[in-house]
């Protein structure tokens, strides 16, 4: 029972880890340093109260770790509070319900991905059907506009993006066809074959 009680600590470190990644892509090295951090004080505050034993001993470990907890949150609130780092990317844009529909108003082809730094699903994706050069061929020969949504701190403008189209979650991705044509929801997994087919559709 031990071993594997020490056993399913790997599945809750490599947990923190993603953590950690996630966090990096939102808040960039700052917020990896202040998330650290926080780990870290937690850490000693849960040291500190396991060796206070007794007597003038045990309250000055229970006030360090009490101290230490405190910190640390102030630590992880000033990092939630902190605003999302703007990360640019070549061939995208950022959503924005306004730039959406002024593009829509247009008359434009529009792209639609709403991702999140934790979606495995947008990650793979991003990686296997929307970066290969033939579908960025494909939006550039179109004219097709690329706009990325970033949910991963649930965004409300994007929020309603989503509800709009009938999901709660990502991935979400709309490909808006030119002129006032209705827009295609595609399918959750993507291929490039899956998104080039869905270009055709659309025309342009």
């Amino acid at each position: 029972m031990e071993l594997l009680k020490q056993a399913l600590a790997f599945p809750m470190y490599g947990a923190a880890a993603w953590l950690v990644w996630v966090q990096s892509q939102e808040a960039g090295p700052p917020g990896v340093l202040a998330q650290v951090a926080g780990f870290v004080l937690l850490g000693f505050a849960a040291w500190v109260f396991s060796i206070a034993r007794s007597g003038a001993g045990r309250r000055v470990g229970r006030t360090a770790a009490v101290v230490a907890v405190f910190a640390a949150l102030g630590v992880l609130v000033g990092l939630a509070a902190a605003p999302p780092r703007a990360a640019a990317e070549s061939g995208t844009e950022t959503f924005s319900a306004a730039r959406l529909a002024a593009l829509r108003a247009e008359g434009r082809p529009v792209f639609v991905n709403m991702t999140a730094a934790w979606c495995v699903t947008c990650l793979v994706n991003e990686r296997v059907a929307l970066s290969p050069e033939a579908v960025r061929r494909a939006f550039a020969e179109r004219g097709v506009t690329y706009l990325k949504g970033d949910w991963t701190r649930q965004d409300p403008e994007i929020s309603g993006f989503l509800r709009d189209h009938g999901r709660d979650g990502v991935p979400l991705y709309v490909l808006f066809p030119a002129g006032a044509r209705p827009p295609e929801v595609l399918p959750q997994i993507l291929t490039p074959g899956t998104v080039l087919a869905a270009l055709d559709r659309a025309g342009g």
